[in-house]
């Protein structure tokens, strides 16, 4: 299922309102994700699958130039 960098954010929040402790490192974890691929200049409505599909973890990805 793929999803965008909203979902994963929506997702976190989700997390953190109803999965107790086992929610909060979930959510720790999507929004470093989304927070980092912001950060680089990635859209909100991008597919956080395609662009990890080439990378082990999201600190690999690189910028988008502008």
């Amino acid at each position: 299922m793929s999803v965008t960098l909203l979902e994963v954010l929506m997702n976190a929040d989700y997390n953190l309102q109803h999965n107790g402790s086992v929610g909060v490192v979930l959510a720790k974890e999507q929004l470093h994700n989304a927070t980092v691929l912001l950060e680089k200049g990635y859209h909100i409505n991008d597919v956080f699958d395609d662009i990890m599909e080439k990378y082990d973890n999201v600190d690999d990805v690189p910028e988008i130039e502008s």
